[in-house]
């Protein structure tokens, strides 16, 4: 049994694979090592040689205690999360970017007198939520 803030969890190893490693080359892999967390990895390494392998990194956070801090289901969503975020920010100052003439030109339209403002507006702003995510 492990200890988390105050309460007594069992560890769980079912989220430990049967192997890691498994390959053409070595297709009886490697077993798991419970001491450590359940992500399996790729190295930062460069070649063909680089094969994916257990995380390195104690165990002690996550469902049944079975990730390291970084593999966390719940950290990598946030990350996960945070980062959709910022994509989603650029996307929207871009989409401004692109249709910056477009909403520029209506606005001259409305003020050499275009007949119909509103609906000119409306049109312009309706095509430019069509993109949004």
């Amino acid at each position: 049994m492990a200890i988390a803030g105050d309460e007594m969890t069992e560890r769980d190893n079912t989220a430990y694979p049967e192997r890691y490693g498994q390959w053409g080359g070595n297709p009886r892999g490697f077993a798991p090592n419970y001491e450590r967390c359940c992500a399996e990895v790729t190295p930062n390494e460069r070649g063909g040689g680089a094969r994916r392998h257990q995380c390195n990194n104690k165990r002690g956070y996550g469902p049944g205690l079975a990730y390291c801090k970084t593999h966390n289901p719940d950290a990598v969503a946030a990350k996960r999360a945070e980062r959709q975020a910022a994509y989603d920010a650029k996307w929207e100052a871009r989409r401004y970017e692109w249709h910056g003439r477009e909403f520029f030109n209506a606005l001259d339209q409305i003020a050499n007198g275009h007949n119909d403002a509103r609906g000119l507006a409306q049109e312009i702003i309706a095509k430019f939520k069509e993109g949004e995510r």
